[in-house]
């Protein structure tokens, strides 16, 4: 793809919302350092992953309906849009490396392979000590072992 393509309130739907690939949409105005410094990384962004996830400007002055409409109240915003919604919500000046950690999950690929298996499925097992036939011992969920707060990480959702 090259460029981020630029989006108005007329074009929205039919760019972003019926798009058949992800689409990243940069909710920006001229006047914003942020929105000035996160340009170049969505221009790298596009360039190297415009096979996987389309990225698109949308400057909210001129087009203030849409950006009401998905409740920006702060830019830089880079929401990704997958099958017409909203899949995930970036908001602030993040440089490439932390930006395309958040947007890998949401890039479109081709199917894994059944010799691959899902690593991330279940937790893995150990064994307690020794090789001596004992049961293995699956990690507990949510906290850390290391903690001091009970509970730790308990319903909490990690945003990607």
């Amino acid at each position: 793809m090259g460029k981020p393509q630029v989006v108005t309130d007329q074009t929205f739907e039919q760019e972003v919302l019926k798009s058949d690939a992800p689409v990243l949409v940069d909710f920006w105005a001229t006047w914003c350092g942020p929105c000035r410094m996160v340009g170049p990384v969505l221009e790298e962004v596009a360039s190297e992953q415009g096979d996987k996830i389309r990225v698109v400007k949308l400057d909210v002055d001129a087009n203030p309906s849409t950006a009401g409409r998905f409740g920006v109240r702060a830019i830089p915003t880079m929401i990704v849009f997958k099958n017409g919604r909203e899949a995930d919500r970036i908001v602030g000046y993040h440089p490439k490396p932390q930006l395309m950690t958040k947007l890998t999950p949401h890039l479109t690929m081709a199917a894994p392979s059944a010799a691959a298996p899902n690593a991330s499925a279940a937790p893995t097992a150990t064994t307690t000590a020794g090789a001596n036939g004992q049961t293995p011992v699956t990690p507990p969920l949510g906290g850390s072992p290391t903690s001091s707060t009970p509970n730790a990480g308990v319903g909490v959702n990690k945003i990607h």
